[in-house]
C-alpha cells in the first residue's frame, strides 16, 4: 500500500567488508526462506505497517496502537496515539513526519517520529481507510462515502475532491504529485472498478477492472506511472502496465480468499496477503503467483516490502510478520584485491532451499554465472554484467529463470570471465 515508489531501494546487499568472514564463516551470508513472527506486545487487530527503510517503521490498529520500531523489528515500542479510534493507516515521509488515519474521521500527524501526535481536522465523521503522501506537504486521504482528501499543507487543511465513487474507497497510491490510484468496493457492484487521476485528483476517472464476476478491489500498488496492480475478492488480481487505462487478470494459488494488500518492491518481486493466514508471492511480476508459509491463520491485513529482500506483514491478534531474503541475493566486499580469480564450493551441499556461491576476482570484469542440469540445459542466469576486482557471493534460490521451484539433483554452477572458465557441482534435496 501507499507510494511504495518512493522508497523502492536498491536491489543488492552489501557485506561486511572482511573478506576472511566469507571463507570462515559462510552461514554468515545464507538466508532463510522462511517469515519469522517478531513481538509486537499488543493483543490488538494491526491493521497497516510502513517502513521508510530497513530498520526504521511503524504499525497501526485497532483501539488507537501505534507501533514503532527502529531496529527493523526486533523491539517494537508503543506510542501514545491519544485516541482509541481504529487506525487503519500509517505513512511517513521522513523518520520524523508521518501521519495515521481511521474510523470517525481521524487524522493525526507527527513531526518527532511519533513521540506525539497531534489530531488534524478532516471535516468528516466517514471512516478513513487510506493515507498518502508525495512529499511533507501534499497527500491524500480516502475511505467510506466516497471520501477523497487532499492537503497541500501537511495537513493543516484536508479539502474534499470530487468522487466518482459514492461506497467504500479502500485504498490510494500515488507515484508523484500528479499520477495517483484508488481500489473502490461496492455491495451489489456488477463490475469492479478502481479510480484514477493524472492531475493530482483534480478530476478522478472511474475505470473497469472486470465485470463478470465482480470482485472487490481492497488493495492498489504502482510502482511508476505505467505499471501497477490490483487485489481484492474474490480470487482477485489484476496488473496494468498502461497506467491503470485496462487490466489483464493474472492467476494465483490460493482461491476463494480475501486479499487484503499487495505490495511490490520492483517490477518482478511482489506479495499479497490475506484471510486464512495467506501469502502469496511472486518473482516474475505475477505472471505466476505461489503460496509462502505463514504459519498462522490469523487474518493478514498488510504487507509492506522496502525492498526484494526486506518485508512485513500484520494482521489479527497483534501479529507482525518479518520476511528477510530475497528470490536472488548478490552480496558485494570490498577489499585488497586477490591475486588470482577462484571459484568456490558453494555452501551449503547439498541444500534445500538456497546455497551460496562464492568467488574472488584479480580485476575488474564482465562476468557471467549461470545454473545448468545434468543434461546441461540453462537453468539461471543467475549474473551477467561487469564486476568490480574483490570478493563476491550470490545466493541461488533452487529456482529457475521463471521464477519455478526445480526439482531435487546434481546441478552444475559456471562461472566464467575473459580469461578464466570454472565449472562445480551441487546436489539440491527437497
Amino acid at each position: 500500500m501507499s507510494n511504495k515508489k518512493l522508497y523502492i531501494a536498491r536491489n543488492k546487499i552489501f557485506c561486511n567488508p572482511i573478506f576472511l568472514l566469507v571463507l570462515i564463516y559462510p552461514s554468515l551470508f545464507i538466508n532463510a526462506q522462511t517469515w519469522q513472527p517478531q513481538v509486537s506486545g499488543v493483543g490488538n487487530s494491526l491493521i497497516s505497517v510502513f517502513f521508510l527503510n530497513e530498520l526504521n517503521g511503524w504499525a497501526v490498529g485497532s483501539y488507537g496502537a501505534i507501533l514503532h520500531t527502529s531496529d527493523g523489528g526486533q523491539n517494537w515500542n508503543q506510542q501514545v496515539s491519544g485516541t482509541n479510534n481504529g487506525l487503519n493507516c500509517v505513512f511517513f515521509t521522513d523518520e520524523n513526519t508521518g501521519w495515521v488515519c481511521g474510523s470517525q474521521g481521524t487524522i493525526f500527524k507527527t513531526s518527532d517520529g511519533g513521540n506525539n501526535w497531534l489530531s488534524q481536522n478532516s471535516f468528516t465523521i466517514y471512516d478513513l481507510m487510506s493515507i498518502d503522501f508525495t512529499n511533507d506537504s501534499t497527500g491524500w486521504v480516502v475511505g467510506f462515502g466516497g471520501t477523497i482528501l487532499k492537503t497541500t499543507n501537511g495537513g493543516a487543511n484536508w479539502n474534499q475532491q470530487i468522487s466518482p465513487f459514492s461506497e467504500v474507497i479502500s485504498d490510494v497510491d500515488f507515484v508523484d504529485s500528479l499520477y495517483g490510484w484508488a481500489a473502490t468496493s461496492a455491495s451489489g457492484a456488477i463490475e469492479s472498478d478502481i479510480l484514477k487521476t493524472t492531475d493530482g485528483g483534480n478530476l478522478w476517472e472511474l475505470v473497469t477492472v472486470a465485470t463478470f464476476p465482480p470482485g472487490l478491489p481492497m488493495s492498489v500498488d504502482f510502482i511508476d506511472r505505467n505499471i501497477g496492480w490490483v487485489v481484492g475478492y474474490p480470487e482477485f488480481i489484476f496488473q496494468s502496465t498502461d497506467g491503470g487505462n485496462t487490466w489483464v487478470e493474472q492467476q494465483y494459488s490460493t482461491p476463494e480468499v480475501v486479499l487484503n494488500s499487495v505490495s511490490f518492491a520492483d517490477e518482478h518481486n511482489g506479495w499479497t496477503v490475506g484471510s486464512e493466514g495467506l501469502i502469496d508471492h511472486t518473482s516474475n511480476g505475477g505472471n505466476l503467483w505461489e503460496e509462502q508459509t505463514s504459519g498462522t491463520t490469523n487474518i493478514l491485513w498488510d504487507v509492506y516490502f522496502v525492498n526484494p529482500t526486506t518485508g512485513w506483514i500484520v494482521g489479527d491478534n497483534g501479529l507482525i510478520l518479518k520476511y528477510t531474503t530475497s528470490v536472488f541475493i548478490e552480496d558485494e566486499v570490498s577489499f585488497l584485491a586477490p591475486d588470482e580469480f577462484v571459484l568456490f564450493d558453494n555452501y551449503p551441499n547439498p541444500f534445500n532451499p538456497s546455497t551460496t556461491i562464492q568467488y574472488q576476482m584479480p580485476v575488474t570484469a564482465r562476468v557471467s554465472l549461470i545454473i545448468y542440469d545434468l543434461l546441461g540445459n540453462e537453468v539461471r542466469k543467475l549474473l551477467e554484467r561487469t564486476q568490480l576486482a574483490g570478493a563476491h557471493s550470490v545466493v541461488w534460490d533452487g529456482k529457475d529463470d521463471r521464477g519455478l521451484q526445480v526439482a531435487s539433483g546434481i546441478y552444475f554452477y559456471r562461472f566464467k570471465t575473459e580469461g578464466f572458465t570454472d565449472t562445480k557441482r551441487m546436489i539440491l534435496m527437497r
